[in-house]
């Protein structure tokens, strides 16, 4: 069937509908590939000539925005080919034929994804339209709650594995209290984005057990903050975690300073992990080598690199991503009658809330403007025209739970449990 038969011609003339068809087959004959249409998206290529060996690893993907909904293959292939081989094209469509404006590119190999994103972000594709192109997040990992705490990791994937296919690798942290249980959650590493997408359509649908015990949450995990090799080669810094609570910085830092040449220049612990600060690269290297395995109070905690964040924009983040979870319901009015609309929840994708933009990006000035005069205690009023200027910073408030549970940390007392108490009426209650 013709690729265009299906195509809204409201707005076309027939001219335009022969002319891009005669193109489109013109594109296909030539270059000998098939297309496959799944889930709303036309998927072009597969492995390139010559190829062997397992598909490309992440980082080899773009994501392209911005696309004219009249735009194919035929025109956005050719340009991307010349960066390199193109393993995979990935076009979304609209049951329309026309696309969604955007799509996904994947390279043979990291350096030529990053070469695409220098060479063609901002291209022209057609006069005045130009293309977005940016690192595609490729999403391959689930988090998921209410596990037992008392299995391990290899016993918990070899279930998941009984549930689902392509697991790649179960990632479990220790509690903070009691290092011989987890903390009830874990990461599901799998081999694709497809494959994550796949298990976690199922494992939503609810009634999957590990152990006799009912999964809870299941969801996309956080997209982790990637940072360039070039950066990363410079850090001066180690990441600890899984510490006990009752270690103290001190003891920290009379550990690294004899793995690394006394050059620690301060220890910074927050809860069950810490940061490890060096003078030198090299003596932070000589740490790390000699951390592979490391006990520290009779735990196992692990260390890597530090990644570096701007601490504004990774707060804001994290301030937003809770905010959005659940949303503001109120409406509010500013001083100069200005109405400012509740932020209604907003669904959890594969590279994070919808609308915050990419990892390790700062969110758009808007949305912060609109939390912080959502937030602000002092500068709104409800249902009135009184109030104060919006205010510049993010205002929070931490729920109680969370502010238990750091006390009892603080304190070295282990989690908080918390108990449903309720009496039933007496004989002598009233009904």
């Amino acid at each position: 069937m013709s690729q265009f038969e299906n195509l809204d011609l409201k707005g076309f003339n027939q001219k335009y509908y022969d002319l891009e068809q005669t193109k489109f087959d013109q594109f296909q004959n030539n270059n000998g590939f098939m297309f496959l249409q799944r889930n709303g998206q036309r998927i072009y290529g597969g492995p390139p000539d010559g190829w062997q060996g397992p598909a490309p690893s992440r980082g080899c993907e773009v994501y392209v925005t911005r696309i004219p909904r009249d735009c194919f293959e035929n025109e956005l292939v050719p340009i991307f080919s010349k960066v390199g081989p193109v393993y995979e094209h990935r076009l979304m469509m609209e049951h329309t034929g026309v696309n969604r404006g955007y799509g996904y590119v994947r390279f043979t190999n990291v350096e030529d994804a990053k070469e695409a994103i220098k060479r063609l972000n901002n291209f022209e594709i057609r006069p005045g339209r130009y293309l977005v192109v940016t690192k595609s997040v490729d999403n391959r990992r689930l988090w998921v709650n209410g596990i037992p705490k008392n299995r391990s990791g290899k016993e918990i994937r070899g279930e998941m594995e009984r549930l689902t296919s392509g697991v790649r690798d179960i990632i479990l942290y220790p509690s903070q209290a009691d290092k011989s249980k987890s903390r009830g959650y874990m990461f599901v590493e799998y081999d694709s984005h497809r494959a994550a997408a796949l298990a976690r359509k199922k494992l939503v649908q609810g009634s999957m057990f590990l152990f006799g015990q009912e999964i809870g949450q299941v969801d996309w995990a956080e997209p982790e903050h990637e940072v360039d090799e070039e950066t990363m080669s410079t850090v001066k810094i180690l990441f600890v975690r899984n510490l006990m609570l009752s270690t103290t910085e001190n003891t920290i830092r009379d550990l690294f300073n004899k793995l690394g040449n006394n050059s620690v220049e301060r220890v910074k612990k927050a809860k069950d992990y810490a940061f490890v600060h060096f003078s030198t690269r090299e003596d932070a290297e000589k740490a790390l080598e000699a951390s592979n395995p490391l006990s520290i109070d009779d735990a196992e905690v692990e260390v890597v690199w530090s990644k570096p964040v701007d601490k504004q924009t990774y707060n804001t983040r994290k301030t937003l991503t809770k905010a959005f979870t659940s949303g503001i319901s109120s409406d509010l009015l500013t001083r100069d009658g200005a109405m400012v609309r509740g932020i209604s929840p907003r669904r959890r994708g594969a590279a994070g809330i919808r609308g915050l933009g990419a990892p390790g990006t700062a969110p758009p000035k808007q949305l912060v403007q609109r939390y912080a005069a959502m937030t602000a205690h002092s500068s709104v009023s409800h249902g009135t025209r009184g109030g104060m200027p919006l205010p510049h910073t993010v205002t929070t408030y931490r729920p109680a739970p969370d502010i238990l549970l750091d006390i009892c940390q603080n304190s070295n007392w282990g989690e908080p449990n918390y108990s449903l108490i309720s009496s039933a009426p007496g004989e002598d209650a009233e009904e």
